[in-house]
């Protein structure tokens, strides 16, 4: 439950993150900044909740 937690406020975390980032950089809006940002999030996700599962001793999360 710990790994969800923090998989869920990393994922917004970052989200919110790279769609300012990608602001600043001048990159127009669209689906492909869209999906984008949404891969990249869900990668900080899946990175996080992998943390957890190794500090914890859980096993790993399934793609």
């Amino acid at each position: 439950m710990l790994a969800f937690v923090l998989s869920t406020v990393a994922f917004f975390a970052a989200s919110f993150y790279l769609k300012r980032t990608f602001e600043d950089m001048g990159l127009p809006r669209g689906p492909t900044r869209g999906l984008l940002v949404f891969f990249c999030a869900l990668g900080a996700a899946y990175a996080v909740s992998a943390a957890v599962g190794w500090i914890t001793g859980a096993p790993a999360p399934i793609l």
